[in-house]
């Protein structure tokens, strides 16, 4: 049996298959603010990965292991998705939550408050798009977040968390979609963008 860091080494040799996700992504200002939070809130340790600042973005639609002669198609799926819809703000109020709960945590997040729904709307018109490609709609519900760490061992965070939504309150412009790919390394992964898609 390979070991997860041979798994790691033959994937990402793999000329063929590249993990791409599509998000929207964030001012690097505002990825420190939110890793610093997660941080302050959040005893780091091997039971707890933060997600580092760098990594931090709000995941559309995470793709997986697509193979590089589909990616121009997937290109232009995510091109006709941002064509449709105009830039907007949306608000982070630094309300945390997890899932699939507080009481059982795997994934602690902040939720995005207004401008969530826009969020949603672009969402499923990229499932409608990607679908068109043979691509599998997700199923489960769509809920706009920001993944701020992972936990190995399900836990109950409430306690962790009370009081702590208080720390931020930033509005952000959405502009644009992007199109990641995800390289897997032994300490986490390295996220390159591969193209960049402009709302109206």
């Amino acid at each position: 049996m390979l070991k997860k860091r041979d798994n790691i080494k033959d994937f990402n040799k793999n000329e063929f298959k590249k993990r791409l996700f599509v998000a929207v992504d964030i001012p690097e200002v505002v990825k420190d603010n939110i890793y610093n939070l997660a941080t302050e809130m959040l005893p780091e340790d091997r039971y707890i990965r933060i997600v580092p600042a760098p990594n931090i973005h709000i995941t559309l639609k995470f793709l997986g292991g697509i193979n590089i002669n589909k990616t121009g198609k997937i290109e232009e799926a995510i091109r006709i998705t941002a064509d449709l819809f105009e830039k907007f703000k949306y608000e982070i109020s630094g309300r945390i939550n997890a899932f699939p709960d507080t009481g059982n945590a795997r994934v602690v997040f902040l939720e995005v408050d207004k401008g969530g729904e826009q969020i949603c709307k672009i969402y499923n018109e990229l499932e409608n798009n990607l679908s068109k490609i043979k691509i599998e709609r997700e199923k489960r519900k769509f809920s706009p977040h920001i993944t701020i760490a992972r936990l190995k061992n399900s836990k109950n965070i409430k306690e962790l968390i009370a009081g702590q939504n208080k720390f931020l309150n930033i509005t952000l412009n959405c502009i644009e979609i992007t199109l990641f790919e995800s390289r897997l390394k032994p300490d986490g992964a390295e996220y390159i963008i591969i193209n960049k898609f402009n709302l109206k």
